[in-house]
C-alpha cells in the first residue's frame, strides 16, 4: 500500500472516531475530506457562446433531492462566469411550455431545437451520477458526483468532465445566516443532507475553475457569494407568516434577493459578509415554485447571483374550492361521511366539525387525509349537524359543507324517504318516519309492498282509525326504546280492529314498540319476525295472534290486559317465547291450538301460570 491510500486511511479512521470538537456553542470539524477524480477534454479551437442554458439534469441516483439539489448549486457556481446564463426557473418555464417538462423529453431534442426554444448558444447537458451516503455513530459521509458536457452553438463539445466529490460531517453556525440555515434544519430535519449542499458546494467550485470562459473585458472579479438560504423550504407559508432571508458572501457590499412575484427585498449586512431580511407576508400574495436568488454587487455594479440550494418558496392565500357531493351513510353508532375533493392540487386535510343545531358552535371536530370519514360514537337517531371543509398546505379553509345526519341501526335510514303525516295506501321503496312528522294517522288500510320497507325511529306517535291496518309483505324495521318508544293508539277514544299484520318472509325487527286498544296488535301469519322489549296492552281481543307457518321471537316483551286470550296460536306456527311478561289477561295467558307442544319456561305469569291461565300443551 502506498503512502498516499496510507495517509487516506489515517484521515478517514480520525473522522470515524470522533474529529469533532465540541464548545457550548456549536460543534466544529477538521477540514473537510474531498477526493475525486475528473476527465477533462477542452477543445481551445471552438467558439465559445455568449448564452448559455443549464438544462436539467438526467438524475441516475434515485434521489430527487440530490437532483435538484446538484443542478441548482452547479448554476450557482457558473454564474460568476462570463456568460449570460439564463435563469433555472426560467429555462424551465420555457421548456414546459414547449411541452418538454422531463429530462428523458429534452435528450430527444437535438441541441439546435433546444437552443432555439431557449434562445441561447450553448447548452450544458449533466448528469447525476452519485449520491452515496454512509453513516456510522456521529459520522456521515456524502458523495456526489456529475458528468457534465458544453455544447456551443455548433453543437461542439467544448468542455466535458466527469468527476465526485465527498463531504463529511460538519457543524452548525452562529452566524447570522447560520442562525436562520440552523433554524431551517431543526424545522424541516435536513441535518443529514446538509454534507449533500457540502459536497455539491465543493463540486460545483471544482468544476467552476475548470470551465471554460470568454475574456473578461473587465479585470475585477465578482463579489463572492457562498450561501442563499431561505425560511420557507418545504412549507407553503400565508398571510402574516414571516419570511427570513439571509446571505453569506463578501463584505461591504449592497445585497438583495430577488423573488418573483414579492419583487426585490433589500438585505441589511449585519455583520461582515452577513446579510438578512425579514419579510412579513401580505395576504394578496400567492407565489408557487418560486426561487430565491441572492444578488451581490460592489461599487463598480459588478453583480454576482445565488440560487439558494435549499427549496423553493411557496406562498399560498388563495382557499381551496369547497368539496362537493357531501353525503352521510347511517351506520349502527356512527355516522359516515363521504364527499368529491376539489380541484386544487394543493389539499393537505380535511376538517369535520360537528354541532347540536345548524347554528350553534361546533363541540367535536376531526381531521381527515381522505375524502371520507367515519363520525363514530354518534348516538343513534340523534341529529348531527356537520361540515367538512378542505384545508391546503398553507393552512387556509375551504367553505364549509354542511348537512344533518343521524347515525341508525340500518344505513338505508339516511337516504329514505320521508312519510307524510298520513300513511300511503303502499309503500314502496325505501321510507321512513321520524318523530319530526309526529303525529302519523293510519287512517285507511295500508300496506309495505314486497319491494317497500319501513323504518320507524324512536319516538314515532302513531294513531290509528278504527277499520285502519298496516299490512307488511316487505321489510319493517322498528327502532323504539325505553325511553323513547314508537307509540300506538286510537283516534278520539274509538279503538281499532288491528294495527299490524305481518304477513312477509323477509327481515322483520321490531323493539320497542307500545300498542295500546287495538282489537288484535299483532298478527303474525308468516315469517319468523323478532318482537322485542315491546308493550302490548289493554286489547279488546288479544295482544298477539299467531298463525300459518310463522316462527317468531317474542322476547322481553309485555302482555297485558287482553280481553280474551294474551297471545293465540293456531295452525302449523311455532313461536318462541323468552322473558316475557304475561299480566293479567282474561281468561288466558296463552292458548295453544296447534299440534305442537309451546316451550315458554322462563317468562313471567301474573296469574300465575295454570290450567286455569294457560290452554293447550304449554311448558311453562
Amino acid at each position: 500500500m502506498n503512502h498516499k491510500n496510507n495517509t487516506l486511511l489515517l484521515v478517514l479512521f480520525l473522522c470515524l472516531t470522533g474529529c469533532a470538537v465540541s464548545t457550548n456553542d456549536t460543534i466544529s470539524v477538521l477540514p473537510a475530506l474531498k477526493t475525486g477524480s475528473s476527465d477533462q477534454k477542452l477543445d481551445v479551437t471552438a467558439h465559445l457562446p455568449t448564452t448559455v442554458a443549464v438544462l436539467p439534469f438526467v438524475n441516475k441516483t434515485g434521489s430527487e433531492f440530490a437532483y435538484t439539489v446538484v443542478r441548482r448549486t452547479l448554476f450557482n457556481h457558473f454564474s460568476p462566469k462570463n456568460y449570460r446564463l439564463l435563469h433555472l426557473q426560467d429555462i424551465d418555464n420555457r421548456l414546459a411550455l414547449a411541452g418538454i417538462d422531463t429530462p428523458a423529453l429534452v435528450a430527444q431534442k437535438t441541441p439546435a431545437e433546444l437552443m432555439a426554444i431557449l434562445g441561447v448558444d450553448g447548452l450544458i447537458y449533466g448528469d447525476v451520477t452519485h449520491y452515496d451516503k454512509i453513516f456510522a455513530g456521529t459520522y456521515s459521509q456524502v458523495a456526489v458526483g456529475v458528468e457534465m458536457r458544453f455544447l456551443n452553438g455548433a453543437a461542439e463539445t467544448v468542455w466535458e468532465v466527469k468527476d465526485v466529490k465527498r463531504s463529511h460531517s460538519g457543524g452548525l453556525s452562529l452566524s447570522p445566516v447560520g442562525l436562520i440555515m440552523n433554524a431551517l434544519v431543526a424545522a424541516q430535519h435536513v441535518y443529514g443532507d446538509l454534507n449533500l449542499y457540502r459536497a455539491a458546494d465543493d463540486l460545483g467550485r471544482v468544476l467552476a475553475e475548470d470551465l471554460p470562459e470568454p475574456e473578461n473585458l473587465s479585470q475585477r472579479a465578482r463579489p463572492l457569494i457562498t450561501n442563499v438560504v431561505h425560511s420557507g423550504v418545504n412549507q407553503y407559508l400565508t398571510y402574516g407568516d414571516k419570511l427570513e432571508i439571509g446571505l453569506e458572501g463578501a463584505a461591504g457590499m449592497k445585497a438583495v434577493a430577488v423573488i418573483d412575484g414579492l419583487g426585490i427585498v433589500d438585505l441589511m449586512e449585519v455583520e461582515a459578509g452577513q446579510y438578512v431580511a425579514s419579510v412579513v407576508l401580505a395576504n394578496n400574495l400567492d407565489l408557487t415554485d418560486i426561487a430565491v436568488t441572492g444578488k451581490l454587487q460592489d461599487s463598480f455594479g459588478q453583480t454576482s447571483q445565488w440560487v439558494s440550494p435549499y427549496g423553493l418558496l411557496n406562498v399560498d392565500n388563495t382557499p381551496p374550492a369547497a368539496v362537493s357531493q357531501l353525503r352521510a351513510e347511517a351506520r349502527n353508532g356512527a355516522i359516515y361521511l363521504d364527499w368529491t375533493a376539489p380541484a386544487d392540487m394543493d389539499i393537505a386535510l380535511y376538517k369535520i366539525t360537528s354541532a347540536v343545531s345548524e347554528t350553534g358552535t361546533t363541540s367535536e371536530a376531526w381531521e381527515s387525509t381522505n375524502s371520507d370519514y367515519l363520525v363514530a360514537s354518534s348516538t343513534n337517531f340523534v341529529t348531527r349537524y356537520l361540515s367538512v371543509a378542505a384545508v391546503d398546505r398553507a393552512g387556509n379553509v375551504g367553505t364549509r359543507q354542511r348537512l344533518a345526519a343521524e347515525a341508525a341501526p340500518d344505513g338505508r335510514y339516511s337516504d329514505a324517504v320521508s312519510i307524510g303525516s298520513a300513511f300511503p295506501a303502499v309503500i314502496s321503496g325505501v321510507y321512513k318516519m321520524s318523530p319530526a312528522g309526529n303525529p302519523y294517522f293510519l287512517r285507511n288500510p295500508s300496506r309495505v309492498a314486497t319491494d317497500g320497507v319501513l323504518l320507524i325511529a324512536p319516538g314515532v306517535e302513531i294513531r290509528v282509525s278504527p277499520r285502519a291496518s298496516l299490512a307488511v309483505m316487505g321489510e319493517l324495521h322498528v327502532f323504539g326504546t325505553a325511553d323513547s318508544p314508537v307509540t300506538v293508539d286510537d283516534i278520539a277514544d274509538q279503538g281499532f280492529e288491528g294495527f299490524l299484520a305481518l304477513q312477509s318472509n323477509q327481515d322483520i325487527s321490531i323493539q320497542g314498540l307500545n300498542i295500546t286498544g287495538a282489537g288484535i296488535a299483532i298478527d303474525v301469519s308468516a315469517g319468523s319476525p323478532l318482537i322485542s322489549d315491546s308493550e302490548l296492552t289493554e286489547n279488546a281481543f288479544s295482544g298477539m295472534s299467531i298463525s300459518g307457518v310463522a316462527r317468531p321471537v317474542i322476547r322481553n316483551t309485555v302482555i297485558s290486559g287482553a280481553k280474551a286470550s294474551g297471545v293465540i296460536i293456531s295452525g302449523q306456527a311455532q313461536p318462541i317465547f323468552e322473558n316475557n311478561r304475561f299480566i293479567d289477561n282474561q281468561p288466558f295467558h296463552l292458548q295453544n291450538g296447534t299440534e305442537y307442544q309451546l316451550q315458554a319456561t322462563g317468562n313471567e305469569w301474573q296469574p300465575a301460570a295454570s290450567n286455569m291461565t294457560v290452554l293447550g300443551d304449554v311448558s311453562y
